[in-house]
């Protein structure tokens, strides 16, 4: 039952820390951009981090379900795999996956006036690329939001 409320509380809480952080990240972007277009931007973005974020925040309530006590190596460990899985999804497949429900169908169309869409090759490199060279920031920030919920399931007296 612990396992379940975990993984309930994973799901929860993911679907939040990916709203956030979409929300920051277009805030952010928008600025050094030049201005903000619209309060909450693109809808592709939102779709990119839902899945990574909401699947790893329930394998994390599985896994500190079963703990009480984790020790700060693990928590740095945790902290590595989920920022780079996350990153990576959401820069590459996630991305794809956003701007096709967005766009509505398939993601390179030929037009009269030529080929547009996305470049498919290019999002899978790049987003590779910066998911790597990314890591100084988002490793950090993802050892403070699994902190942040291990305390909250501590809280709601969910591990062992």
């Amino acid at each position: 039952m612990k396992i379940t409320k975990g993984i309930i509380i994973g799901i929860i809480f993911g679907l939040i820390l990916s709203f956030c952080f979409s929300f920051i990240f277009m805030v952010v972007a928008q600025g050094i951009a030049g201005g903000f277009t619209s309060l909450f931007g693109e809808r592709w973005l939102y779709y990119a981090t839902f899945i990574p974020f909401v699947l790893t925040f329930s394998i994390l309530g599985s896994y500190f379900a079963k703990r009480e006590n984790v020790s700060n190596k693990k928590f740095w460990l945790l902290s590595l795999i989920s920022a780079l899985f996350i990153t990576l999804y959401s820069g590459t497949i996630g991305a794809l996956f956003g701007e096709y429900l967005v766009r509505g169908g398939s993601l390179r169309t030929y037009t009269a006036g030529g080929f547009t869409g996305v470049n498919i090759e290019g999002v899978l490199i790049w987003g590779t690329i910066y998911a790597f060279i990314m890591l100084p920031l988002t490793v950090p920030l993802a050892r403070l939001s699994i902190q942040v919920f291990f305390q909250l399931l501590s809280k709601f007296k969910i591990p062992c």
